[in-house]
């Protein structure tokens, strides 16, 4: 029983790595509506102490969004220390960050299923799934404001497409996408940082 298990399982494996690269290459996504102007933007400079944050779970099939708002938390902020943390503190800056997700419609999720099961001969395309991303910045355990950040997806995903496919690579990634958001946070939150009281400040 248990070997019959393993050859399943086996074969389950070996047809998904044979069909996950020509399904992955049947489609096209792309991210609108984020600041583009944003991605790979250099670390500002680090004017303030501390800056404690928590990012919730992202609600959806993370590929790379999450890593890439959490490094620019880490690595590229305008505080010289940032912690990750399990709860807001009752001191100090701290940055709760939050996705809204709105789901493709019941029509899109359909033909998307029967667009797979046809191994994309039927094609299907989405235009309705998109995100709210919301830093909400408090001091001192005031909420000073919230920051929200649309990105829209649109999916492709078809056949036909396969001479197209190399397209991908020129288009926007969903870590690029989320990442841009993040640096716009910090640039836009420039007049709240501003109220810091003086000891929060860095002395050049």
């Amino acid at each position: 029983m248990d070997s019959c298990h393993t050859a399943k399982t086996r074969a389950y494996a070996l047809a998904a790595a044979v069909l996950l690269p020509f399904l992955l290459s049947s489609c096209l996504i792309t991210y609108k509506d984020f600041p583009p102007e944003m991605i790979g933007r250099e670390a500002p400079e680090r004017s303030y102490d501390l800056l404690s944050y928590e990012i919730d779970p992202f609600p959806f099939p993370d590929e790379g969004g999450e890593g890439a708002v959490r490094s620019v938390f880490n690595n590229q902020t305008p505080f010289v220390n940032t912690v990750g943390v399990a709860e807001m503190p009752r001191a100090g800056v701290f940055c709760r960050v939050t996705v809204q997700w709105n789901e493709p419609g019941w029509a899109a999720t359909i033909f998307r299923y029967l667009s797979l099961l046809t191994l994309t001969a039927l094609p299907s395309w989405n235009t309705g799934e998109s995100y709210v991303v919301h830093y909400r910045l408090y001091i001192d355990g005031e909420e000073r404001k919230d920051f929200a950040y649309p990105i829209n997806r649109r999916t492709g995903l078809w056949i036909g497409l396969l001479p197209v496919s190399w397209l991908n690579l020129s288009f926007p990634t969903q870590a690029e996408a989320f990442e841009s958001t993040a640096f716009q946070f910090f640039e836009d939150a420039k007049p709240v940082f501003a109220t810091l009281q003086p000891h929060e400040h860095i002395l050049n």
